[in-house]
């Protein structure tokens, strides 16, 4: 069965708009995004292998409320996200919740369906590693992806995932506009977020031949949100597949 992902603005809801209008246009969005899973499940022929493509937010197949709920995802994305406290969870709660598996290179390329991306040359290179959990599509002891948790000394906790969407069979539709940054050379998105006592959030996002990848870095109170989406930057560029 064909999975269905749509790559979107990637960024929290406005807490500054109407609830009302929120909640419709997020039932609006969530009924959309159902009606495709459910036609790309429905298709006579689906294929076994993924595939990505960019669409202009004007030619996506979406009602036009839809549009409006992604237009304005889009314009937010272009500023730093304020929420509120609890939106974005403390270290403590992260590292009580984190998995603490630890497996080697050789473990990996058996359950992986190529091997991991190499991220000696990063900054996470000589980080803690926290742990790691199976990600993407799940079957027995295999995946198609990996999700990597570090202690970054003066960032935070980061995440790192890669999920190979070939393998998955997922077909993914990236919007052009959502896409705000560049990973060498490559359309990106990237967000950010701080809440009401300064911890912050920044999540950057690309795509690669055959995967998709995430960096995530979690700060506590007082993270400077602008830096951290530089380190993070700077770890995708150095990252070898």
């Amino acid at each position: 069965m064909n999975l269905l992902l749509l790559c979107a603005a990637l960024v929290a809801i406005a807490v500054n708009a109407p609830a009302s209008a929120l909640d419709e246009e997020a039932d609006a969005v969530g009924q959309w995004l159902q009606q495709r899973a459910m036609h790309a499940a429905a298709q006579a022929n689906p294929s076994p292998v993924g595939s990505y493509r960019i669409v202009r937010l004007a030619d996506l197949d979406a009602p036009e409320a839809v549009k409006q709920r992604l237009r304005a995802d889009i314009k937010r994305a272009k500023d730093v996200v304020q929420v509120a406290e609890g939106n974005i969870p403390t270290q403590a709660e992260m590292l009580a919740a984190l998995p603490r598996t630890h497996r080697s290179a050789s473990e990996l390329r058996q359950r992986l369906p190529q091997p991991p991306s190499t991220l000696e040359g990063s900054l996470l290179g000589p980080a803690e590693l926290i742990g790691m959990e199976p990600s993407g599509r799940l079957d027995g002891g295999t995946s198609s992806g990996l999700s990597r948790f570090y202690r970054l000394e003066g960032v935070g906790i980061v995440e790192f995932s890669e999920n190979n969407f070939i393998a998955a069979g997922t077909q993914i539709e990236m919007i052009a506009e959502a896409q705000n940054t560049r990973v060498n050379g490559t359309p990106a998105h990237i967000g950010k977020t701080v809440d009401s006592v300064g911890r912050t959030r920044v999540e950057l996002a690309w795509m690669g031949g055959s995967k998709t990848y995430s960096l995530i870095a979690t700060g506590e109170s007082g993270s400077d949100v602008e830096r951290h989406a530089r380190v993070l930057h700077h770890i995708a560029a150095a990252i070898v597949d």
